[in-house]
């Protein structure tokens, strides 16, 4: 290994290729549960590559339920036992075709574990901004989610977002660094005004105001970052004030405007994540 010409990422991408070659069920999670209203065992198989299956205790022939971008909803409830509540919970999943599975977990924390494993392998394969189960969402998505934040998309896809909005001055995207999580960047959408060398001579037509980054119309995009610090407050960088939440920075902002760049700016609108 010492002469081989490759680096570190490499080698780690053939050892987990090598380690999914010699175990093909590595990436696969199962639950014991029961069906409601019974003592059948049942196991609910839970995998990235084919969703959800089950099977009888002891069987080793699977039953596909469904894909995770098939889940329409996620439920769980406190079993009952002759009108009385007990510890187990129930969980059914409801397909979008309306189709249901219906298990018992025997405890609150087994049921929320098997949904949490659901609601990230959909948000990994579905929805990014979605979850089932407030219970069990990530705080950092609830965070997001409140504040109107993207997650680490690039600065490219967050201009191609405002222009698909509709490009309009003060329009702006609030998104997490890709670099550092602490942080936020903040694309806006600004106006520029072309200065007196701008103008065409007379006599030839003059096309649409580019904006420095070669944008028309008279749109450019600044980019603005935010960080935290650990007490959790926030400020934009360069500027000594401090505040309490991001909702405080960006309403503040928005009535006094902002300076990035060298462009004067306000905060219109915001362009928020939509769900799928």
């Amino acid at each position: 290994i010492g002469g081989c010409q490759t680096d570190g990422r490499y080698l780690k991408l053939k050892y987990l290729l090598d380690l999914e070659r010699l175990q093909r069920r590595w990436a696969e999670e199962s639950f014991h549960v029961r069906s409601p209203g019974s003592a059948a065992d049942v196991a609910i198989h839970v995998a990235g590559e084919s969703g959800i299956s089950w099977s009888c205790s002891g069987s080793e022939s699977l039953q596909h339920f469904c894909d995770f971008p098939d889940i329409a909803d996620i439920s769980i409830k406190q079993a009952s036992r002759e009108g009385s509540p007990v510890e187990n919970r129930i969980v059914t999943l409801t397909k979008t075709d309306n189709r249901v599975l219906e298990v018992e977990f025997p405890t609150l924390r087994e049921a929320r574990s098997f949904v949490a494993l659901i609601d990230g392998y959909y948000r990994l394969t579905a929805d990014a901004h979605h979850y089932f189960c407030k219970e069990v969402a990530p705080p950092r998505l609830l965070e997001d989610m409140e504040n109107q934040c993207h997650g680490p998309i690039s600065s490219e896809f967050a201009v191609n977002k405002l222009k698909l909005a509709g490009s309009c001055p003060g329009l702006y995207l609030l998104r997490r660094s890709p670099q550092d999580f602490n942080s936020y960047l903040l694309t806006v959408c600004a106006e520029v005004r072309p200065g007196p060398g701008a103008l065409a001579p007379r006599g030839i037509a003059q096309g649409p105001a580019l904006g420095a980054a070669g944008t028309p119309s008279g749109r450019d995009y600044k980019r603005c970052l935010i960080r935290r610090d650990e007490d959790g407050n926030f400020w934009l960088s360069g500027v000594a004030r401090r505040f309490c939440s991001l909702r405080e920075l960006l309403g503040t902002y928005g009535r006094c405007g902002l300076q990035a760049e060298g462009a004067r700016m306000r905060l219109a609108a915001c362009c928020p994540p939509l769900p799928k």
